[in-house]
C-alpha cells in the first residue's frame, strides 16, 4: 500500500507544479466585470492533440479593457472538476469597450498526459486579465 502512495504523491507534485503553454495562470491583474459564454470545446485530431475552447468575452464594466489583454482559463478532466489537467491562456489583441464582445480561443497540451484520453474535458476560472 505504500508503495502505490509514491506515484500517485509525484504525479501530485508534477501536475500542481508544472506551468503549461507559458500560462501565467494565476499571476496578472484581474480585470473585473468581463463575463464569458464557452460555445465549443473539442480535441484537435493528430500528433499529441491539444484540448481546445472557443467562446466569447463580454465587457460589463463601465470602462475600456485596453489591449493587449489575456483570456486564462483551468483545463479539467471531465464535469466533476476532481482532476485539473493544467491551465493556459491567450492574448486579446482588441480593445473592449463597456457592453462590447469578442470571441476568443484557446488551447491547452501537456507533455505529462496523453489529453486523448480525456474527450469530455471542461473548463473552468475563466477570468480576464493585464499582465505585470
Amino acid at each position: 500500500m505504500k508503495y502505490m502512495l509514491i506515484p500517485i504523491a509525484t504525479a501530485a507534485f508534477v501536475f500542481s507544479s508544472c506551468q503549461v503553454n507559458n500560462a501565467v495562470v494565476g499571476g496578472g491583474t484581474t480585470i473585473n466585470n468581463v463575463t464569458f459564454t464557452v460555445d465549443t470545446t473539442y480535441m484537435q485530431s493528430g500528433g499529441s492533440g491539444e484540448l481546445v475552447a472557443a467562446g466569447l468575452a463580454k465587457n460589463s464594466s463601465r470602462t475600456t479593457v485596453t489591449a493587449p489583454w489575456y483570456i486564462e482559463a483551468q483545463f479539467y478532466t471531465d464535469s466533476t472538476f476532481a482532476t485539473k489537467l493544467g491551465g493556459s491562456n491567450t492574448q486579446i489583441g482588441v480593445p473592449l469597450s463597456p457592453g462590447q464582445q469578442t470571441f476568443w480561443k484557446i488551447y491547452f497540451s501537456t507533455s505529462v498526459v496523453d489529453v486523448h484520453q480525456f474527450p469530455d474535458f471542461t473548463l473552468s476560472n475563466l477570468r480576464a486579465y493585464y499582465s505585470n
